[in-house]
């Protein structure tokens, strides 16, 4: 980028007062709530550098204005974050945009109208060039933003914040592709919670909400960062274990049993626990219906049995069993 020199060095140099009376601007135009969100901090850090942007490209006659570095697309794309913790829409990005590009006019104006009215009127098209560069990388990261928290809705389970059914589908789909290719076993643990029938009766679904958010803060607690842990709907949770053949996964579940145990304890009511069947890819089948299938046959033995835990029969005993029946 070419050297900034003359009345343009001496704008970038103004880069944190020019900073503040954006600021300004957008404290004029919000609401308070509005502006007590306003991430100051993060405005007096990442402005000043993202007008050093502005001002370097519109310095640079040879440069195309449009163009951004992927420093300095960060720094723009930072704009779409400015309301805290409101989502800004694009509109208010838009706009938050045309306060700073208004300032830096300005500024422009006090050193060129006067003493250099060309180069005034080519440094204020390569700022509008500039700015609306700016503006771009900023909607690109404000639409990225939304179709990363519409694809979380739509793998997330609402009441819990774990996993739904559609993710559980996805993580085990390629933990299958990654056993398929470099033979990685995994542990499927799939549970339900006992006794959350009695809560429902007793206290009322409310309470048997909060049951199954304290059973999912358990699991959470109690995974490995790589395991993941859903609720597939009602009472029924699985885990998935990667790089755990079955001993491991029975560890894991007793773990979890215990976890749950402790965490929905009541003095006042009887105690609410899960049982859990275990089952492992490859040992117990190599595709989802498969290990599902024998995961819920093992849980169903647990819960018939009293026990916590049941690991899942080989597949030729699990056909065994249907001939039989």
């Amino acid at each position: 980028m070419t050297p900034i020199r003359g009345p343009l060095a001496r704008l970038e140099r103004s880069r944190d007062e020019l900073a503040k009376a954006w600021l300004v601007r957008l404290i004029e135009r919000a609401s308070l709530d509005e502006i007590s969100e306003l991430p100051t901090d993060q405005i007096a850090r990442e402005l000043p550098e993202l007008i050093s942007d502005i001002v370097g490209s519109v310095a640079d006659t040879n440069g195309n204005p449009y163009e951004l570095t992927e420093e300095q697309a960060d720094r723009a794309a930072s704009l779409a974050a400015l309301r805290g913790g409101r989502e800004a829409g694009a509109a208010e990005v838009a706009r938050d945009v045309a306060a700073l590009q208004t300032v830096l006019v300005r500024a422009l104006r006090d050193e060129l109208a006067e003493s250099e009215p060309q180069r005034f009127a080519e440094a204020v098209e390569r700022l509008v060039d500039a700015t609306g560069a700016i503006q771009a990388a900023a909607a690109e990261e404000l639409i990225r933003r939304r179709s990363r928290e519409l694809e979380s809705q739509a793998n997330t389970d609402t009441l819990t914040g774990l996993g739904n059914l559609r993710h559980l589908q996805k993580q085990i789909a390629q933990l299958l592709e990654l056993h398929k290719r470099y033979g990685h076993p995994f542990g499927v643990l799939l549970m339900d919670v006992d006794g959350l029938k009695r809560v429902n009766d007793a206290h009322g679904h409310q309470a048997g909400d909060r049951v199954l958010m304290q059973v999912a803060m358990a699991l959470r607690r109690s995974i490995r960062t790589v395991d993941v842990a859903a609720r597939l709907g009602g009472d029924e949770f699985c885990v998935l274990a990667p790089e755990q053949e079955s001993e491991a996964a029975i560890t894991l579940a007793e773990r979890l049993a215990t976890a749950v145990q402790e965490e929905v304890a009541s003095p006042d009511d009887p105690p609410v626990g899960l049982s859990i069947g275990v089952v492992s890819c490859p040992q117990h089948g190599a595709d989802a219906e498969a290990l599902i299938d024998a995961a819920d046959r093992a849980m169903y033995r647990a819960k018939a049995a009293g026990d916590n835990v049941a690991l899942g029969d080989p597949p030729s005993a699990d056909l065994g069993e249907e001939a039989k029946s």
